[in-house]
């Protein structure tokens, strides 16, 4: 069946059911049904493969994740999907099944750059997408890493700062400020840190964001409470397990960690060292992932917004196809997080 086949059975010109398969032009409210009636009673599906070699556009984007196992991955999909199911757009989903080869030493990104840019070509070349939305596990400068193919690039929970590229990303520092001040204004005053690797972004902004709190509450962060941990659960319990056995004299009353899995480590700790949380010890994490609720207690915590992050990241890659000018201006956002505030803080 083909587009002279239905103008044929609704006795019309084939640019006319162009017209109304498009919506390119107006069409008579009365030819328009003859034609929607040809469509429904044959089954006629427009043939994409064709269409797209006509305009040049195939209304795919393609979403190259760095690892759908990720734990911020399926949220920023998911984001992704919210938006683009309300477009003309496809997704096309490329998994560079990264986490084992990286584990937490995501800074290393680097060396999987050939294989980033295999992906990429792929995409380009084809499936013809008509845009790609890289999508990080986690917030670092990937700068110099995804070459230019000529097509609109978004990045989402990383950011570069290649011409060619744009970035959604999530607030660190601001946050980390607030979730301090709340600790404080629970009447905390020695609260440790336990930091992910101190290298990392992530971990230096949202150290800044905690020692501007300190300092603004007039009060110092004693060096001794601040124990570097790796973004891992047995990082977190061990972190606490040598503040617990240093400290025994005087204790934290609160600690900081700078993501759920090394908060709930600690939690750990403090329960086998016969301590209770918050009766003894408050705890604050930070991401709110799902095993934030599942502890207890809940988890108090920052939240990054994943689905916003994927939602913008669509809405920046279908405005620049566009031709928008502002969205192309507009070429590193970053979204607010939020504090949530559960039962793992005690105000003293």
């Amino acid at each position: 069946m083909t587009i002279k086949d239905i103008a044929n059975i609704a006795k019309v010109s084939t640019a006319t059911v162009s017209y109304v398969i498009n919506g390119t032009k107006p069409v008579m409210p009365e030819k328009r049904q003859r034609v929607l009636d040809a469509i429904a009673q044959t089954g006629y599906q427009p043939n994409q493969m064709a269409k797209s070699l006509r305009t040049k556009k195939s209304n795919n984007i393609g979403v190259l994740v760095e690892d759908i196992m990720g734990f911020s991955t399926s949220s920023i999909i998911d984001g992704i999907s919210k938006h683009v199911e309300h477009s003309d757009y496809n997704i096309l989903l490329n998994d560079l099944r990264l986490l084992d080869s990286l584990l937490n030493q995501y800074d290393q990104i680097v060396q999987q750059k050939d294989k980033i840019n295999k992906a990429l070509s792929l995409l380009r070349f084809g499936a013809r997408v008509d845009a790609v939305i890289y999508v990080g596990m986690f917030d670092r400068d990937i700068s110099g890493i995804i070459t230019d193919i000529g097509k609109p690039i978004v990045i989402a929970y990383s950011t570069a700062n290649d011409s060619h590229t744009c970035s959604v990303t999530y607030e660190n520092e601001t946050i980390s400020a607030e979730a301090m001040r709340y600790l404080i204004d629970c009447g905390h005053k020695r609260i440790a840190v336990i930091t992910g690797l101190a290298h990392t972004a992530p971990a230096q902004m949202r150290m800044q964001g905690i020692l501007e709190a300190v300092k603004e509450a007039g009060l110092v962060l004693d060096s001794a409470v601040v124990k570097n941990g790796d973004w891992e659960r047995e990082s977190g319990y061990f972190c606490m397990k040598d503040l617990l056995e240093q400290e025994k004299d005087n204790l934290p009353t609160a600690v900081i960690a700078m993501n759920d899995l090394m908060a709930i480590g600690a939690m750990d700790a403090i329960r086998e060292a016969g301590l209770q949380v918050p009766q003894d010890i408050s705890v604050m994490g930070f991401d709110n992932r799902e095993i934030s609720t599942f502890v207890w207690p809940k988890l108090t915590t920052a939240e990054i917004d994943l689905k916003g992050i994927g939602f913008t990241a669509a809405q920046m890659a279908i405005a620049q196809m566009g031709g928008n000018e502002k969205a192309r201006q507009e070429q590193h956002v970053v979204l607010p997080s939020r504090l949530i505030i559960r039962d793992t803080v005690a105000n003293i």
